[in-house]
């Protein structure tokens, strides 16, 4: 079904709007819209309207475009109608909604945001805050493929070194890997800690508000926050390999606590940040698999940031996702009581255990999925055309009546996919037809 670029809200009477306001719902309050208007809910109210679990004219579909962006443009095959496209452009070609999660990645980027990459710190232009290193020394060399930076605290000198080749760039990689991590051994947890304690993050509403602006009613502008869920999963993520991460956690536990613990002001700082922006959904956490973060070290060391984030994010009317992509099998009956709003990035079998419809029963009745569309069903050589009917066939089939779901290509849409398979999706969900939730009906 067309979208509209947005619904003239001058065609119902401003009076009449308010009297409504004072007896109806917000969702009855869309029903009377539509309902007078004709004009449909815009891509942006739909999604919003799947998160809060009502009623739409159809499942809201959001493949996340800037993987295969990226990759076209760096082997030069781009196809001419994309050329010059941000991701909101690719978006209106092809006919879906935006997926705009954190960022706009398909932009170009200044070297100097990844200074703090080595950290977990990645500042981008469309973020609700920026970090900055403050009374300490540090260098930053960017010099080809190579970021490299160095920083001296009363103690030591920290250095990371990060790389991003065209191989890299050719498929769809938009920031450079860590090669070398700021800690080596627990020799460096002091040092790191006290660059931590310097580390100040400067709310920029502004420019998320930009954002949210050239998003506009093409999807969900959905605000930045951490991707280390926590101090804990910050440090395992990004500061560390994941090879040391063990042996530390096990070896060192109470020293990489206590370094943990010093990382919670920053941690903090930037909830902070992001709860100030005009943000309804925020980012928060990224990566999570039953064999790399575990269920016990996810119930002591991510549950509780996950608790807090969703606590804040619902004391000042947002919503709050994660990016849980990976193995989750084990890790569904822990999702719940984290407090999260939606499960963005879900990838179902056959790249992992779970089908989407025993994804979507243990979140459980109030999480909404985001993702569904396992990359690889994109994929020909993977996946021919009976196939990929066939695995459209048995999703659509247990989707019963496709609330608190927002359909999306997990984790992103690959650089050799079909493109006329996300158009036979867009049929499929148009013929599935509207989402009536049980409990409204």
């Amino acid at each position: 079904m067309p979208q509209a670029a947005a619904r003239p809200m001058e065609v119902v009477p401003p009076q009449t709007i308010a009297s409504a306001r004072n007896v109806v719902s917000a969702r009855m309050i869309d029903t009377l819209m539509a309902s007078t208007t004709g004009i449909p809910m815009t891509y942006r109210e739909q999604m919003l309207a799947a998160i809060r679990g009502e009623a739409t004219a159809q499942i809201p579909w959001a493949p996340r475009m800037d993987l295969w962006c990226i990759a076209r443009r760096a082997r030069g095959t781009l196809p001419p109608q994309f050329h010059g496209l941000d991701t909101a452009g690719i978006a209106d070609v092809l006919g879906v909604a935006c997926h705009a999660v954190r960022a706009d990645f398909t932009l170009a980027r200044d070297p100097r945001d990844f200074a703090l990459r080595g950290l977990g710190i990645e500042n981008h232009p469309d973020s609700p805050f920026r970090v900055e290193l403050r009374d300490l020394r540090m260098e930053f060399h960017h010099e080809g493929d190579t970021y490299r930076t160095r920083i001296w605290t009363s103690t030591s000198e920290i250095s990371f070194t990060l790389v991003h080749t065209q191989a890299m760039r050719s498929e769809g990689i938009s920031i450079p890997f860590v090669q070398e991590f700021a800690i080596r051994s627990v020799d460096d947890f002091e040092a790191v800690a006290e660059i931590f304690a310097h580390l100040e993050v400067i709310p920029t509403p502004a420019a998320y508000a930009a954002f949210h602006e050239r998003i506009g009613e093409r999807g969900i502008a959905v605000a930045n926050g951490s991707v280390g869920a926590s101090p804990m999963h910050g440090i395992f993520h990004d500061l560390v390999s994941q090879e040391e991460f063990f042996y530390l956690y096990a070896d060192e536990r109470k020293a990489l606590t206590q370094l943990a613990q010093g990382m919670e002001p920053f941690y903090e700082q930037v909830l902070v940040a992001v709860l100030r922006c005009q943000a309804e959904v925020f980012f928060w956490g990224a990566n999570y698999d039953q064999n790399l973060t575990w269920p016990a070290f996810f119930t002591a060391e991510i549950t509780p940031w996950l608790q807090r984030a969703s606590d804040r994010a619902h004391a000042a009317g947002k919503f709050l996702l994660t990016h849980t992509d990976g193995e989750n099998l084990k890790l569904l009956p822990l999702f719940p009581s984290c407090g999260f709003d939606v499960a963005e990035s879900v990838c179902p079998q056959p790249m992992t255990r779970c089908s989407l419809q025993e994804v979507r029963q243990g979140l459980g009745p109030r999480m909404t999925v985001w993702g569904g569309i396992p990359s690889v069903a994109l994929l020909p050589e993977y996946m021919d055309d009976r196939a990929f009917e066939k695995y459209l066939d048995e999703m659509l089939a247990g989707l019963g009546t496709g609330e608190r779901l927002i359909l999306g290509v997990s984790d992103n849409v690959p650089p050799d996919a079909d493109l006329q398979r996300l158009d036979r999706i867009k049929a499929r969900i148009a013929a599935f037809g509207p989402v009536r939730p049980a409990a409204a009906s």
